[in-house]
């Protein structure tokens, strides 16, 4: 079962400093929450593989305040029609056939913050996407790209530099050399061709579901946030893309 670790000050913060401390810790159990270890400053709790949205604070701040009766009613989010877009070319249908995507802007990041992000897309990596192969999640910072994106397919000697790295890799070199490719290189399922986001400068953002570029990294200085969602099947892909974007609405 996954496990998450909550700041109890942060937590309150984003419940309602109104109410305490103890009091919410009171309440976890009612969310199904299994508490493995209280502090004073932190608690470890264990929730359903079958809660995705328990994977960060912003999910289980949500489900408190309905539980306290501070905010009642499903989330609706503000979703608008936009410029941004992702092309798809016909070459991933056998690879990795479905994208799709959504741009959260305006928001301010700290590292606890992306802490949390990481967290929660890994556990949908593990969980519902089957460690990936059925679906993979990129988080990117807008603002370091140009759109229109492309979702198409690169030769393995495709180059580009990959996230926490300086220097250039082919992708061949990513799934020999690199702990993500040794790990995950098997979902590639093509011996000659491998997925790859570009955007309109035809920088690569994403080799799904194996790494990002460190172009598009999201840091503390990000405030427009790109989530591209990769899958072999189309509702999966839709209903993972569903749980960030609730979770990035809840955190403004």
């Amino acid at each position: 079962m996954p496990v998450v670790k909550l700041n109890l000050d942060r937590l309150q913060g984003l419940v309602g400093r109104n109410v305490s401390k103890n009091k919410i810790v009171s309440k976890l159990p009612f969310l199904g929450l299994d508490i493995e270890e209280l502090t004073k400053d932190s608690v470890r709790v264990e929730y359903s593989p079958n809660r995705p949205d328990y994977a960060t604070d912003f999910g289980i701040a949500a489900s408190l305040q309905g539980l306290l009766g501070l905010k009642k009613g499903q989330i609706k989010l503000a979703i608008k029609k936009s410029n941004f877009s992702i092309k798809v070319d016909a070459s991933v249908r056998k690879v990795r056939p479905y994208v799709t995507a959504i741009v959260a802007k305006n928001g301010t990041l700290d590292d606890e913050t992306i802490r949390q992000l990481i967290v929660l897309q890994e556990d949908l990596h593990s969980g519902t996407g089957r460690k990936g192969k059925k679906t993979s999640i990129g988080l990117h910072d807008v603002d370091k790209i140009t759109f229109p994106l492309l979702y198409t397919t690169a030769p393995f000697d495709h180059e580009f530099i990959p996230l926490d790295s300086s220097e250039k890799m082919s992708i061949a070199k990513i799934l020999e050399n690199t702990e993500v490719g040794q790990q995950y290189g098997e979902l590639i399922n093509n011996p000659k061709k491998a997925p790859i986001i570009l955007d309109s400068d035809g920088n690569t953002i994403s080799f799904p579901p194996i790494i990002n570029s460190a172009l598009s990294a999201v840091t503390s200085k990000t405030k427009n946030i790109l989530v591209e969602v990769t899958a072999l099947e189309k509702s999966a892909a839709e209903d993972t893309l569903a749980v960030v974007a609730t979770t990035l609405q809840i955190a403004g």
